[in-house]
């Protein structure tokens, strides 16, 4: 059997392995550094390891695992997430907010011909209810066009737009891995939106700055080759 394949449809270490991993993108460079701990890192992904398997490994069966992987393979599986990343730029907008209403046909009429006429603003429809994050006058206006209609609204916020290169809609995992590095950072992210090229984070504006560091270093480091 070779290492990284399964047998007879069932997934072995090496493979579960892989796929583990595959939710970290970024330990691909410090991996190929040699700076990482493989029994710390085994135990960090022992449960995700476990998941794919009938029974759950022991930790050095990971650590061997993780020393067997070709490096070559994971820098290849992480190519193209690093590529988009190192051509991608963050902007940063101040003075946002958000109002969710109830959808009705009504309510997005009035929306479009008295309220988001001018400015930049998000339309993030569910199936009962629309949210709207736009500058703080559109979302005043908003609340005293739609008066009770309006359920809930959110001041204090600033939007954080990823603009990437047009790949980005057919590079597996990067959707994942940005926001995935927000949340190890403990940024709560109150909206997240992706159109085409553009990922928006939607932030509480004490944590605006913090955002676009840990974008923006993410997107340098993703510029910086392995020595």
């Amino acid at each position: 059997m070779k290492v990284n394949e399964t047998f007879g449809g069932i997934m072995n270490i090496s493979e579960a392995t892989r796929r583990a991993l595959a939710k970290y993108p970024y330990l691909d460079r410090y991996m190929a550094m040699g700076i990482i701990n493989n029994r710390g890192l085994a135990r960090l992904i022992h449960g995700d390891v476990s998941s794919h398997l009938d029974t759950p490994p022991n930790i050095q069966s990971i650590v061997t695992a993780l020393r067997r992987l070709p490096q070559k393979k994971r820098k290849s599986e992480a190519a193209g997430l690093e590529n988009i990343l190192a051509r991608s730029a963050v902007n940063l907008k101040y003075d946002m907010a958000a109002a969710t209403v109830g959808i009705g046909q009504k309510r997005m009429e009035i929306l479009k011909k008295r309220i988001l006429t001018e400015g930049t603003y998000i339309l993030l429809q569910g199936m009962e209810s629309l949210t709207i994050v736009a500058d703080d006058a559109s979302i005043e206006r908003v609340r005293q066009s739609l008066g009770s209609d309006v359920l809930e609204v959110c001041s204090d916020l600033a939007i954080v737009v990823v603009k990437s290169p047009g790949e980005i809609t057919k590079t597996p995992g990067v959707l994942a891995h940005l926001a995935n590095i927000l949340a190890l950072e403990r940024i709560n992210v109150v909206e997240m939106m992706s159109s085409h090229a553009e990922t928006a984070f939607i932030v509480d504006e004490k944590d605006a700055l913090h955002t676009v560091e840990v974008l923006r270093r993410e997107i340098k480091r993703s510029r910086t080759p392995i020595s």
